[in-house]
């Protein structure tokens, strides 16, 4: 967004700002930036003089300026999901992203593209904007990692896939995957069983004696290795190897299968919908209550199961 006026000046290079220009603004003074001058600096132009008496201040004339400018219309265009409403309104009805104008402009605007621009072509004609309506949530971290995958990086770290492996892929409404993965942990929790049931009772004589300490239980789990059996702790240790592997492969590819499920997904609304804006929000975002259900099955289903069977 820019603002088209004679007096507001980009901090770097110092040219005028213009409504053609590709303009961001500092997220902690509001001062205006050319997106190229910001990102080949990488911070605000005027940084230095945050939070001093010296910080940047709006010219006071800038939000009747504004105003006057866009009241010929009677609606404006969200620049978060592209929904059109009354400019009166104070925010978007669709994504509550503020109404700037209705504020007098004193909002400061949050970059959902992570400094990518909107019509960057993502991979097969999909671009950055349509792609941040169907992500939907946290668009300013995935655009820039799914840019980079455009380019040819192919690795990054996700937290989320690393924690909860099936539940992020749910989260993300990578269903089937989600599910594969989901199986994969009960399968290898499985593989903890009988090392469990070994372990039960000595579990239960140390928290008697001295409570939970780990170092204790690991040095009385190798003082009765015998009696806890040498091939329930190697099934037990496979199963820990395996459950790392899991996650570590979740958290370095999570991202770009999530851009590849995106792109896939986007190009098949393009060609499919008849309301291509509306079927991008509707099929893309966040499913929390899949997430919610993935991760109780993975946490509680192992145990359900040996119940079932009479391991326990």
């Amino acid at each position: 967004m820019s603002l088209d006026s004679g007096k507001e000046k980009c901090v770097v290079c110092k040219a005028y700002l213009f409504s053609e220009d590709d303009v961001v603004y500092c997220p902690h003074c509001g001062a205006p930036h050319h997106r190229e001058c910001y990102n080949a600096i990488g911070h605000c132009g005027l940084e230095e003089f945050h939070d001093t008496d010296a910080q940047y201040q709006k010219p006071q004339d800038e939000p009747e300026k504004v105003e006057q400018e866009t009241s010929q219309d009677d609606y404006i265009t969200c620049g978060m999901c592209g929904e059109k409403y009354d400019k009166q309104e104070i925010a978007c009805p669709n994504c509550n992203k503020p109404n700037l104008l209705r504020a007098n402009a004193r909002f400061i605007t949050f970059d959902f593209l992570g400094g990518v621009p909107a019509d960057t072509d993502l991979g097969n004609g999909v671009t950055a904007n349509e792609a941040k309506q169907f992500v939907s949530s946290n668009t300013h971290r995935y655009i820039p990692k799914f840019f980079k995958f455009s380019k040819g990086k192919k690795l990054s770290w996700n937290w989320l896939a690393f924690l909860v492996p099936s539940a992020w892929f749910l989260s993300r409404k990578m269903y089937l995957l989600g599910i594969l993965v989901g199986a994969m942990q009960i399968a290898i929790s499985m593989l903890w069983v009988p090392m469990s049931v070994a372990i039960e009772p000595l579990v239960a004589t140390l928290y008697e004696t001295v409570g939970y300490d780990l170092l204790a239980l690991l040095n009385m789990i190798a003082d009765n290795a015998s009696n806890i059996g040498i091939i329930a702790i190697a099934v037990a240790f496979a199963g820990s190897t395996l459950d790392i592997i899991l996650r570590l492969v979740s958290a370095i590819f999570g991202d770009v299968i999530y851009k590849n499920h995106v792109i896939t997904k986007v190009c098949e609304i393009k060609r499919e919908s008849e309301e291509v804006e509306f079927d991008l929000l509707r099929k893309g975002g966040v499913s929390l209550i899949a997430a919610m259900l993935g991760h109780l099955a993975v946490y509680y289903l192992p145990s359900i199961i040996a119940s079932t069977l009479g391991l326990m």
